[in-house]
């Protein structure tokens, strides 16, 4: 977890939230792009939690659909169908007194969202072709990187299940909004590698780190753990230089004249505003979050963010 903590202020904020919700059998939803561990929130809660000692048990929710998602979650009798030569347990039952993860839940089929909502009002279900109800004590933690509020309204996820889902929200932001851990994630990550693969690892160049923080990440941190991994097994150097980096990486750094996003234009514009009125209100940042329609809290963050450090004044502004 040393990748959720280190470094950036966000983050803090995150494991604080993390530390509180862990205590108490509430749900939990867990939104953010892929690639940004939202699985790894999800097991820190379980591992935190008095559930601890039970199991993890991750459910692909996108994957399956119809008798096939019931018979995931629910299980099945012997002779239920043809090839259920056997009894078999639901994810359900399997992560009894532990922790349920549905990861993409807004891919949950909506035939089978009425289902999955039953189960959670009382916690009791049959497997699919018997007759005993089956009592279960599950808490459940949800993971989406769709915007399921927008999904109630297109009609594509229920919104009784969205509520039921949704007691406390919880946002993993992109790697590109914390790129100050990036030096420290390289550093883990290759250490993880050369346990992993038994070699030594290889000391870092400047300049690669600076090619990763320019970088955006569209695949966040598992592009990023991915990309390193890669890098070690294909080489043995002592030390990673540029030139080791793959030609499809570094592809992205060809054209220094490239034409900016619109992520990269605006960034600069709310740096920008955030320079210039902190700059006319002498620094106070309190004035400074009310006239940008932020909170001071948010303003924090994106002082950090843009890495603008500016104390305040003790004269009058201008």
């Amino acid at each position: 977890m040393h990748e959720f903590i280190l470094g950036a202020e966000v983050m803090h904020s995150i494991m604080q939230t993390v530390n509180q919700v862990a205590k108490h059998d509430v749900n939990v939803l867990i939104t953010g792009e892929s690639g940004t561990g939202k699985e790894l929130v999800a097991k820190i809660i379980h591992l935190q939690s008095p559930r601890a000692e039970n199991p993890f048990v991750p459910v692909n929710s996108g994957i399956l659909s119809g008798l096939m998602f019931e018979d995931k979650l629910f299980g099945h009798e012997k002779g239920a169908f043809t090839g259920a030569i056997c009894q078999e347990k639901g994810c359900f039952e399997m992560a009894d007194k532990g922790t349920l993860f549905l990861d993409e839940v807004s891919d949950l089929p909506l035939e089978n969202q009425i289902d999955f909502l039953r189960v959670l009002e009382d916690f009791c279900f049959h497997r699919i072709g018997g007759n005993e109800i089956i009592e279960v004590d599950v808490r459940i933690i949800s993971a989406t990187n769709k915007d399921l509020k927008n999904e109630v309204k297109k009609g594509l996820f229920r919104e009784d299940l969205f509520y039921r889902l949704h007691v406390v929200p919880i946002y993993v932001p992109p790697l590109r909004d914390r790129k100050n851990v990036i030096p420290k994630m390289v550093d883990r990550f290759l250490n993880q590698s050369a346990i992993n693969f038994k070699k030594p690892k290889p000391a870092v160049k400047p300049e690669v780190i600076d090619l990763f923080c320019r970088y955006d990440w569209p695949g966040n941190v598992r592009e990023l753990k991915n990309l390193l991994e890669r890098v070690f097994i294909l080489n043995d150097y002592d030390t990673i230089s540029v030139e080791h980096l793959p030609s499809d990486f570094l592809w992205h750094f060809k054209d220094p004249h490239r034409i900016k996003d619109l992520e990269e234009i605006r960034s600069e514009a709310e740096k920008k505003a955030i320079m210039d009125t902190l700059h006319r209100l002498a620094g106070d940042k309190e004035k400074t979050a009310k006239i940008l329609r932020i909170s001071p809290r948010t303003l924090r963050y994106k002082l950090q963010k843009y890495n603008i450090k500016y104390e305040r004044s003790s004269k009058p502004p201008i």
